[in-house]
């Protein structure tokens, strides 16, 4: 974890940092970052004899796939000239990292940029460097409350951040899903950590109880192997052992499913974030037990 540099250098000096004077602070970084990190495929026509996959094409690809998802029209921001390349680029990058009345907007346009970057393999040491910068930059500023997590089998992913004690057993969790078998279960719990980043309101709530659902009920079938199976088959007299649960163990996540079960139907009311906190975090604890305890009998 970052030292956080920064926020102690002004608390040093007795100044507090605002959240909104790091938020436009962090919308430059991302367009400084993103400009360096396309400069290859900005400079196409030098860079020709040093990829195996053309660049201009790769910088083709990355226009039109982030205009799709943002809803842009990418003519507006085509190549047309080697001088006025780096104007229409320069024009892109603000168009999806400057939006200063909405900072989640400019989180999802960033994950959308990062998603298709990865996809196309060609640039991976400037995406490598660009997903390592913004990283340090979201643990040295943590009034931001995102943080960065790279994997193995899929593009780096913008999820919230809590305490440090959440963050670690988060992370460990997605390491430990982090893996073809287990890809399922991680885009459910990684669906529910996103919605968390935001949620307000019981409904909000609500969505990220079912996400955590999922992802327990995800996890059951694969070890077992039954595609009819879910949490609830943790607490049978044979499955719980298959699983790898001890009777305490059963009993703690049976009570982890009735508590979700009371959210999903509507039975259990004013739900806090508190509440729902701890609610991942005993999440967290079953998909991770379980999927560790699978692979140590193979």
């Amino acid at each position: 974890m970052s030292t956080n540099l920064n926020e102690k250098l002004y608390k040093r000096f007795g100044l507090q940092l605002e959240r909104d004077e790091v938020v436009n602070g962090f919308y430059s970084f991302l367009i400084n970052k993103a400009w360096e990190a396309t400069y290859p495929l900005r400079y196409a026509d030098s860079y020709k004899d040093s990829y195996p996959k053309k660049l201009s094409e790769a910088r083709h690809a990355l226009l039109e796939e982030c205009c799709r998802e943002l809803f842009l029209d990418s003519s507006d921001y085509e190549y047309r000239s080697f001088d006025s390349d780096h104007k229409y680029m320069a024009n892109f990058l603000y168009k999806i990292f400057e939006s200063p009345d909405l900072f989640e907007k400019v989180l999802i346009n960033t994950q959308i940029f990062i998603n298709v970057f990865y996809k196309q393999k060609v640039v991976e040491e400037e995406l490598e460097e660009f997903i390592d910068e913004i990283d340090r930059y979201m643990q040295d500023f943590p009034v931001l409350g995102v943080l960065v997590k790279s994997y193995k089998t899929k593009a780096p992913q913008i999820l919230p951040a809590t305490s440090k004690h959440f963050d670690k057993e988060i992370i460990d969790t997605l390491g430990v899903l982090d893996t073809q078998q287990f890809k399922s279960v991680l885009d459910d719990f990684e669906a529910g950590l996103k919605l968390f980043a935001k949620a307000k309101t019981d409904s909000q709530f609500k969505d990220i109880i079912e996400d955590m659902h999922a992802s327990c009920d995800e996890v059951v079938k694969i070890v077992l192997n039954d595609k009819n199976k879910s949490l609830k088959h943790a607490k049978d007299k044979n499955d719980h052992k298959k699983l790898g649960l001890n009777g305490h163990q059963k009993e703690i996540f049976k009570n982890l499913k009735n508590w979700m079960d009371g959210i999903k139907h509507g039975s259990k009311k004013n739900i806090d974030r508190v509440e729902v906190e701890m609610i991942i975090s005993m999440t967290a604890s079953f998909i991770r037990y379980v999927a560790v305890k699978s692979q140590t009998k193979i």
